[in-house]
C-alpha cells in the first residue's frame, strides 16, 4: 500500500541515514488466503521514519533499487515473490538500464501519470524486457483509462469511493482480464467485503505494516580503490592479476560479488569465487561497478564533483566508440580522472605519479596528448560551451552532441542508483 507520503513531494526533506546504512520497507500483498504473494518496495531515509516524506521521486526510487540490490539483496527482500516497485513518471519518460529482474519485478505506475507518448513508450519498453506494469490507486477521476491497455494489475484505493462506486468500478474492470488488488484494508470487513467483490490480491494495515530492513555499506580506502580502477585499464592485465587486485580491496570483493549474485543474474548456483565473477561481469561491466563505487567513496566532495565526473568518462567512452576504437576502457577511465585533482586535493601531475595508470592515459591527463587526449578536450569544450573547440576526429556536431546527451542522462542514473 503505497501512502501519499510514501511517493509525493512535501515540504519536510528526507533525512539521509548515516553514510554506511542504507533502508528499504517492505509491505507484503496477501492474496485471498491470506498467503503472501508479493511485496511492495518502499523509500525509507532512516528507520524511524514511518512516511517517505520524498521530495524527488525520481532520486527515492532509485534510491530503493540501489539498496534492494546492491546492499540489502533483493533476493532477501523477496523472498522468492514479486517484488512492486514505483515509478515516477520521470523513470517512464526515461528508462534506466537498472539490475531488476523482470520475472521478479512489478512496476507501478502511479495514478497521476499520464499516457503521453513517451510514458508510453517507456511502458512498453519494460514490458518487452518482460516486466509486468500495475497501475496504482486507479481512479476513473484521476487517472488516465488509456494506460490500462497496457495494465496487468490495477490496484484500487478502497476507503475513499462508496461502495457501490467501488463495487460499479470492479465489474468495469473484471472483463479486462486485470488482477485486481485492494488497497488501504484496514479491517476485517474490509478484507471479507473485496473478497466478495472479486479482489484476490489485498494491501494494508490490518495484514501488515510496512516492515524497514537495514544494511551497512561496506566502507572501501579511497587510495586502494583508485588504484584498482587504475589498473583495471591497463590492457596488459591477465584475469589472475586483477583478481588479485579486486581481493585486496575488501569493498570492491563485496560489491563484485554481491553483483553477480543478485537476481539479476539469475545463475544456477552462487558464485562465492572473484575469478568466476569477473569472467561473467566481463572487463566493460567491472570497471563501470568500480569505478562507480571509486567515486562513491569522496561522500565529503561536492556531489557536483561526482556527475562531472560520470559524464566525462561516458562521454570519453562515447567518442572512443564513434570514433572506432577496439577498447574504450581507456577513454573512460581517462575522463573519470580527469577531475580526482578537485577530488583528492592534489596536482594532477601528482596523482598520476601515484596511480599504475597506462602512458597514454598519464600523457591525456597530464598533458592532453594523444587520441584520449583530444577525446578529454572535446569533452570539456562541450561543457564550457566553446563550440569552436568541440571537435573530435571526423565526428559530425551531431553525434558529438548526441553523445554528450547520451553521458547527463548515464551518469545521472549511476549517481542515483549508487551516490547516496
Amino acid at each position: 500500500m503505497t501512502t501519499i507520503e510514501d511517493r509525493r513531494r512535501t515540504d519536510v526533506p528526507a533525512t539521509p541515514g548515516t553514510q554506511t546504512d542504507v533502508f528499504v520497507a517492505r509491505q507484503p500483498i496477501y492474496d485471498s488466503a491470506m498467503a503472501v504473494m508479493a511485496f511492495e518496495l518502499l523509500y525509507r531515509p532512516s528507520p524511524s521514519e514511518t512516511k517517505a516524506r520524498i521530495i524527488d521521486p525520481r532520486q527515492a526510487t532509485l534510491e530503493v533499487i540501489s539498496s534492494a540490490a546492491l546492499e540489502i539483496g533483493l533476493d532477501r527482500l523477496s523472498g522468492g515473490q514479486p517484488v512492486h516497485i514505483n515509478f515516477p513518471m520521470e523513470l517512464l519518460v526515461d528508462v534506466p538500464d537498472l539490475p531488476l529482474p523482470p520475472n521478479l519485478v512489478v512496476i507501478e505506475v502511479l495514478e497521476d501519470v499520464r499516457a503521453e507518448p513517451a510514458v508510453v513508450e517507456g511502458i512498453r519498453k519494460l514490458r518487452a524486457r518482460g516486466h509486468r506494469i500495475a497501475l496504482d490507486d486507479y481512479s476513473p477521476q484521476i487517472s488516465d483509462p488509456r494506460l490500462l491497455e497496457f495494465a496487468d494489475i490495477v490496484k484500487l484505493e478502497i476507503t475513499h469511493p462508496p461502495a457501490a462506486e467501488l463495487a460499479k468500478l470492479v465489474k468495469e474492470l473484471k472483463p479486462r482480464g486485470v488482477q485486481l488488488i485492494a488497497e488501504n484494508v484496514e479491517t476485517p470487513e474490509d478484507f471479507e467485503s473485496c473478497v466478495a467483490l472479486g479482489f484476490t490480491g489485498f494491501q494494508g494495515y490490518f495484514l501488515q505494516h510496512p516492515q524497514t530492513f537495514r544494511a551497512k555499506r561496506v566502507p572501501s580506502s579511497r587510495l586502494s580503490t583508485l588504484r584498482l580502477v587504475a589498473s583495471l585499464s591497463n590492457e596488459q592485465y591477465s584475469i589472475d592479476e586483477i583478481e588479485l587486485l579486486i581481493s585486496q580491496n575488501v569493498s570492491m570483493s563485496y560489491h563484485v560479488l554481491r553483483c553477480i549474485n543478485s537476481s539479476y543474474y539469475s545463475l544456477p548456483r552462487k558464485i562465492d569465487s572473484i575469478r568466476q565473477a569477473i569472467v561473467i561481469l566481463g572487463l566493460d561491466h567491472l570497471r563501470q561497478l568500480c569505478s562507480l563505487l571509486c567515486l562513491q567513496g569522496f561522500d565529503d566532495r561536492p556531489p557536483s564533483l561526482f556527475l562531472n565526473a560520470m559524464t566525462r568518462a561516458r562521454m570519453c567512452e562515447q567518442l572512443g566508440r564513434l570514433g572506432g576504437a577496439k577498447d574504450t576502457g581507456p577513454y573512460f577511465i581517462t575522463g573519470l580522472f580527469s577531475l580526482l585533482n578537485a577530488m583528492v586535493g592534489m596536482p594532477t601531475q601528482k596523482i598520476v605519479e601515484e596511480l599504475p595508470l597506462s602512458p597514454a592515459i598519464s600523457r591525456a591527463l597530464v598533458a592532453g596528448e594523444g587520441d584520449l587526449g583530444k577525446a578529454l578536450k572535446c569533452t570539456r569544450a562541450y561543457e564550457r560551451a566553446a563550440w569552436d573547440h568541440v571537435a573530435y576526429g571526423n565526428l559530425p556536431p551531431a553525434l558529438i552532441r548526441a553523445a554528450y546527451v547520451d553521458a547527463l542522462f548515464w551518469a545521472e542514473q549511476a549517481r542515483s542508483l549508487l551516490a547516496k
